[in-house]
């Protein structure tokens, strides 16, 4: 009985060091507020606002906003937003769609890229996820898409 015991007792051992390397990071999930206050979105972990000038494809230049957050070594997670006001008004949201949509991501090896890109009114969002570590989070990855909240 004793022996049976040990035995169980080791086999759980095993099962459980072997499914801790293929199991997912949990992450501390944080709802942030755009600094304008018209949306929020979840974040897994601490994020770093970066905005950058950009110069638009139509000639002008506007401010593109990020939130980024590097979840774990392996992943991640970003949303940017901006406004062209040098846009023509004659462009439907399909046309912008398929203009960002033909914005291509660099990947290398294993890395995986899951963008999702929204319009409203005259403003782009773009959620972004990268993964490097060949598994895919989609769990955490459906979470951050569907946070984003407008206000």
């Amino acid at each position: 009985m004793h022996l049976a015991k040990s035995n169980l007792a080791a086999t759980i051992l095993v099962l459980l060091s072997s499914t801790s390397c293929n199991r997912i990071a949990a992450y501390e999930w944080r709802t942030l507020a755009a600094p304008d206050g018209t949306f929020s979105v979840s974040l897994p972990g601490d994020a770093v606002t970066v905005d950058t000038p950009t110069k638009s494809v139509t000639g002008g230049s506007f401010i593109s906003h990020r939130l980024n957050v590097r979840a774990s070594k392996d992943a991640a997670f970003g949303c940017s937003w901006w406004e062209d006001p040098s846009r023509p008004r004659d462009r439907t949201a399909e046309q912008i769609l398929d203009t960002a949509r033909d914005i291509r991501g660099i990947t290398h090896g294993n890395a995986a890229y899951d963008n999702r890109i929204v319009i409203v009114g005259n403003r782009l969002y773009t959620l972004l996820v990268i993964d490097t570590s060949g598994r895919q989070d989609t769990e955490s990855i459906e979470r951050f898409f569907n946070s984003l909240r407008f206000h």
